[in-house]
């Protein structure tokens, strides 16, 4: 089967990656070429725009990093919507608006078009390893059809409901984390502040009722001072602003969410846009002037 990817980044490379070397024909498009050359050289093959993939492919995915750019492959001059044919199917694995990507789906289906939005969870070791968790939203029959496909990248599929509500189930998902992220942080430049350190405080939280998976990262994370990018902050920002977005549509107040959206914030407006998100903590440390790392023995 021929397969379509576009937006091939941090995450979309190894996810097309895995696509490649599970035997589908894959045809790549990103807005820089150089990024695809790992997988061209792999096999795969190039589409000058996604109308091209389109055109090429009856499944076309994308993963982009914002509504913004997944609404100009859609409806852009070159974009989906000039290339689509009746009986394609559209998967968009952005972490998306839910209003955006329904009103894809209206539109897509007047040409025939179905679509699903599947976004994913797992950070791009789950990404490398195949072992995303996957959330799809849309007709349980066009999930059927492309299972095996999902499946190279993910070993975990959820049906979430309609279209729309593979989105919603990422953004809830990125709300607890983030809120957990970010108080994590707080917590620990108090703790360290106040004289306790990093390694014995980290050693109870995650003993007792504190415990959660960013705690679980600190060792190699923000004990060693790394905060390259797996999930950057930036993206960060956008995704709890989504929340919140979500939250004022549906008449949700989201009052811990709105202290994480302004925290992420600062820390972007602070100069850490392209850091990890763990690197809320960076903007904490300088306004406190301590450090969570260990004491080196």
């Amino acid at each position: 089967m021929e397969v379509g990817f576009i937006g091939i980044g941090q995450m979309g490379g190894p996810m097309s990656r895995r696509l490649l070397e599970a035997g589908y024909d894959l045809t790549v498009h990103d807005v820089r070429k150089d990024a695809v050359k790992f997988l061209i050289d792999k096999g795969a093959k190039w589409a000058e725009s996604p109308k091209t993939a389109a055109k090429t492919c009856r499944v076309v995915i994308s993963c982009l990093p914002t509504p913004i750019q997944v609404q100009e492959v859609v409806y852009g001059t070159d974009g989906l919507m000039a290339g689509w044919k009746a009986g394609d199917i559209y998967v968009d694995m952005s972490t998306n608006s839910p209003t955006l990507i329904r009103q894809v789906a209206k539109d897509a289906k007047t040409i025939g078009v179905a679509v699903l939005d599947a976004p994913v969870t797992g950070g791009t070791q789950g990404a490398q390893g195949g072992t995303l968790a996957i959330m799809v939203g849309g007709d349980k029959t066009y999930l059927e059809e492309i299972r095996q496909i999902l499946q190279a990248m993910g070993n975990r599929i959820f049906h979430v409901g309609d279209v729309g509500c593979g989105n919603v189930a990422k953004l809830v998902n990125n709300l607890i984390s983030l809120t957990n992220n970010t108080i994590c942080a707080e917590a620990f430049v108090l703790g360290i502040k106040a004289g306790i350190d990093p390694q014995i405080l980290w050693e109870i939280t995650t003993s007792g009722t504190a415990n959660n998976w960013n705690l679980q990262q600190y060792p190699r994370t923000v004990f060693k001072g790394n905060f390259d990018p797996g999930f950057r902050l930036s993206l960060g920002s956008k995704d709890i602003g989504l929340a919140m977005q979500l939250g004022r549509e549906y008449g949700v107040p989201l009052f811990v969410g709105a202290a994480v959206e302004q925290s992420l914030l600062e820390a972007k407006a602070a100069g850490f846009e392209d850091k990890s998100v763990d690197a809320v903590v960076l903007y904490l440390e300088k306004l406190l002037g301590v450090q969570v790392r260990p004491a080196q023995k």
